[in-house]
Formats: structure tokens, sequence, C-alpha cells
């Protein structure tokens, strides 16, 4: 007998207590993802995130923008550090998701780490200043949103070869913050629970 469970209010990541127990002592229950309701409400840019730049060979910054805390996409990035006005460019190639900064002679840039890091700009350039040149790096998108659930069986259940409680991987298409979304599963993929008596969701 099919039962179905809908599960709101689930940002705390706290227990969801069932009405009626799900008695899997024979281990013959299994569960899939029939939909998900999703609000967007992430940011890929947290507090305190800025650029810099100065003149080469200056210890003096001529200026800072700051970026404020919010979800941007990567035409609003390259708007802000493209109107700096001293002829930095911010390129994406579409194709490829392949990030170019360029940075004009005579000038350094400075970017924080979290921008750098939405960038793919972080290997080892983190809390220095980018010398006149072109940096290369991958935009970093969320694709993806990973459904978890831990009354799920890990035998056989495998991320990377390892246990894993995950139940479902939901794609995400072109969002901004505050949208809500509806995705169905016609043929959902259906995970063994674990054994024994199930009082709840998590």
């Amino acid at each position: 007998m099919s039962q179905y469970h809908v599960l709101t209010r689930v940002e705390d990541g706290g227990a969801v207590a069932l009405h009626q127990c799900i008695d899997n002592q024979q281990g013959e229950l299994c569960v899939g993802l029939r939909q998900i309701t999703y609000t967007v409400g992430w940011y890929n840019v947290g507090s305190e995130e800025a650029i810099s730049w100065r003149r080469s060979g200056s210890t003096e910054t001529a200026g800072t923008a700051e970026i404020r805390s919010g979800l941007y996409r990567f035409a609003q990035l390259r708007s802000l550090i493209n109107r700096i006005g001293v002829n930095f460019r911010l390129r994406l190639n579409m194709f490829t998701n392949i990030v170019e900064l360029q940075v004009p002679n005579g000038w350094e840039i400075h970017v924080t780490v979290g921008l750098l890091s939405l960038l793919g700009l972080d290997d080892g350039l983190h809390g220095v200043w980018l010398e006149s040149g072109t940096y290369i790096g991958d935009l970093a998108v969320i694709k993806t949103l990973q459904i978890h659930l831990e009354q799920l069986s890990t035998t056989g259940n495998y991320v990377d070869g390892a246990p894993s409680t995950l139940l479902a991987n939901v794609g995400l298409g072109r969002y901004a913050f505050g949208d809500t979304v509806t995705v169905r599963f016609e043929q959902p993929v259906f995970r063994p629970l674990r054994n024994g008596y199930i009082q709840n969701w998590r």
C-alpha cells in the first residue's frame, strides 16, 4: 500500500514525526520523491565582498567597490566590474562557462575571497593583488539541489563510492532570488529504506 507524505518547513533540518509509524522490519520498503516545491532563498555573494584597484607599483588604493550580499547573475557582476572605469573586463564564454578577468596595463585589482571563489579564480589568488594580465576561472553556478533522507538504507546507495542518504537530485534552470518552483517526478527513482521501525522523516 502506498503512503504519501508531504513535508513542509524543512529548512531547519529537524525531524518530522510520522502520524503512522512505518514498519520496515523486513527491509522491503522503498521511498521516492514525487514532487518538490522550493523557493530560491540562497545567495551566491555573501557579506563583506568587495573589489579594490590601484595603480601598478602603488600601495595606495585608488578605489573600492563594495558588493552587497545577494544572488547575482553573471551579467550583474560583469557590469559592476566593467564600470569601474579603468578598463577592467570580465567575460564569460557561454558554451564553456569559462570566465576571463582582464586587468589592464598599469593597474592591479584585489578581489575578496568569496567573489574569487564564485568566479573560479580562487586557486592561490586570494589575499593578493592581481597584476595586469588575463586570469581564467570556471564560474561556480548552483545547478542541482540534493535531497537527502536520513531514513534511507545506505547499503547499496552510494555517491562517489561512499554510502549516502541522497534520495534525489533536482535540476535547476534559470532562477532569480524569490522564485518559487515546483518540480514533479512522473517516474521517481525508489530507494530502499533502512530496516526497522521508522517514526520520523529527516
